[in-house]
């Protein structure tokens, strides 16, 4: 008998929080985990570093500002996912970004397996407290787990995310690092809400 197997690509890497943004902190979830997601990425990390664009927004210490302030003078709207694919990509010189609305559960397993994040987007209502207003907002998706290991192919017990703003589980309070959410929620919560077959994503190709 084999036991419960887990995944997570961000294990021992920062977690990065919007709310120390200097730039627009309450809405900058989407520049924030596209950051955190490459950070996660060696190879992609370092094209980030490596852009002209890092530099020339060196006034700004924190890399997700960097980026958020590019897109901003880009007259790029980042709450959009297409203008944010196109301004992550100009920032890193190739197409290492592909947004897709019609993306399968078992392509997230299958990026997961292969150690690559996703940034993905959803509605929340809250939780366990729902909120008056259902809250957009983008996490970058780091891994999931299982009861058991023969069964990673099958939907996972519970996918673990690091959200930029905190905590999804209580209501965004304390650290958004490794938050396992079960599956069914994930299902409710993230684009297409309900739709138990294909996701809105940003998929890393290096």
């Amino acid at each position: 008998m084999t036991g419960m197997y887990r995944i997570n690509v961000s294990g021992g890497k920062d977690h990065f929080s919007q709310r120390n943004n200097e730039i627009d902190p309450h809405n900058a979830c989407q520049v924030t985990s596209m950051v955190m997601a490459a950070s996660y990425i060696p190879r992609l990390w370092e094209a980030f570093e490596r852009s002209p664009y890092f530099g020339q927004y060196s006034s700004f210490p924190q890399p997700e500002d960097r980026f958020h302030q590019a897109m901003l003078d880009w007259r790029m709207d980042p709450t959009v996912h297409g203008n944010l694919m196109a301004g992550f990509n100009k920032w890193v010189g190739f197409s290492a970004d592909f947004f897709s609305t019609t993306v399968p559960l078992s392509q997230l397993i299958d990026d997961l397996r292969k150690g690559l994040p996703v940034v993905m987007s959803g509605t929340f209502p809250g939780y366990p407290e729902p909120l008056k207003i259902p809250y957009g907002h983008v996490v970058c998706l780091v891994g999931a787990e299982w009861e058991n290991e023969n069964d990673v192919y099958d939907p996972p017990s519970h996918w673990i995310i690091n959200d930029p703003y905190g905590d999804t589980m209580n209501n965004w309070k304390g650290s958004g690092s490794g938050v396992a959410i079960p599956h069914a929620l994930f299902n409710e919560w993230m684009k297409v809400c309900g739709d138990m077959g294909m996701k809105w994503a940003h998929r890393f190709k290096i």
